[in-house]
């Protein structure tokens, strides 16, 4: 808390070239003026500038401001900007995944929907029962697969590696057509990094995308597709990983259109994006210090104190 000319103001967070301030809206000019006086006697304009180098301006004022515990994270409802009030709050938020384009469909409306819970001062027991509601649907089925989904796009450099020793280049498709484990030009033992020399890693999309174009479908994928994250079934044909040789079942099955992804990705890991849903609410939940355990919880198991 800071007492300035007899004006009380709570510095609540600061950002590069910006601070966030509590203060009530009718003295905001007022303590801005102090503010600047105390600025230009700290810090005199010794260059002789026409203006002070450093002024502060008052340039939003949230009716509500949550502010993450991780440094430039927090969503707000803004009722006044540029010298004026708007008719509707403006919700803004920062730092969140929700802006990402690599999210799901549902994992966005999730966060953005909590995010105005909280700066709308929803209660946490509301809160809970919202995200309750949404976890139970998605682990148990009821949700469209179409809101599970992530894009991407193929990206051949990202799908060719160069030996480490000689840099010999190879596409995933050669090495997976490569019944041997050295390098054919320098005879070394197999050992590839990407083309930035740095060390693989075949996850998510890319193994979809390798599993597609190794199964018998018609046309391979050379440009934007789907994928989603699948249960382990034995039935579910292997791939051949091309930087390990290892055949092994896909986690993630990708397809170049919807209606074809819904028919090969029959089992969705429902828990995986159940897990997912919650985990975009961590923040809010970490910030207010609120049970994200309650999500999870079942009203009909008992605590070990009713057991008791």
């Amino acid at each position: 808390m800071v007492k300035k000319g007899g004006k009380n103001m709570k510095l609540v967070y600061g950002h590069t070239d910006s601070i966030y301030v509590q203060m009530p809206m009718e003295q905001t000019e007022e303590i801005l003026a102090l503010l600047n006086n105390h600025v230009r006697k700290e810090f005199p304009n010794l260059l002789g500038l026409e203006e002070h180098p450093i002024v502060l301006e008052h340039e939003k004022y949230f009716q509500s401001l949550g502010v993450g515990t991780t440094k430039n994270r927090n969503a707000g409802l803004i009722n006044w900007k540029d010298g004026k009030y708007l008719d509707e709050p403006e919700f803004v938020m920062t730092g969140f995944v929700a802006k990402r384009v690599a999210i799901t469909e549902i994992e966005k409306f999730i966060q953005m929907k909590v995010l105005r819970m909280w700066v709308e001062k929803t209660p946490e027991s509301e809160v809970t029962t919202f995200l309750k509601t949404w976890y139970n649907k998605v682990i148990s089925g009821d949700i469209e697969l179409e809101k599970l989904t992530n894009r991407s796009r193929y990206k051949p450099e990202k799908l060719t590696f160069k030996c480490y020793n000689c840099n010999k280049q190879s596409t995933s498709k050669e090495l997976v057509e490569l019944e041997i484990d050295y390098c054919t030009k320098c005879g070394s033992e197999k050992t590839l990094t990407t083309l930035e020399g740095k060390r693989p890693s075949i996850s998510q999309g890319t193994e979809g995308l390798l599993w597609y174009n190794q199964q018998s479908f018609s046309e391979e994928i050379e440009d934007s597709y789907l994928y989603v994250r699948v249960s382990d079934i034995p039935t579910r044909p292997r791939y051949k990983n091309p930087v390990t040789g290892e055949w092994k079942r896909p986690r993630y099955v990708s397809a170049p259109t919807q209606k074809l992804l819904e028919e090969i990705a029959t089992t969705p890991d429902y828990h995986h994006y159940g897990n997912a849903l919650v985990k975009k609410a961590e923040p809010i939940y970490r910030a207010m210090g609120w049970d994200l355990d309650k999500v999870k919880f079942d009203i009909n198991q008992k605590t070990l104190d009713e057991w008791w």
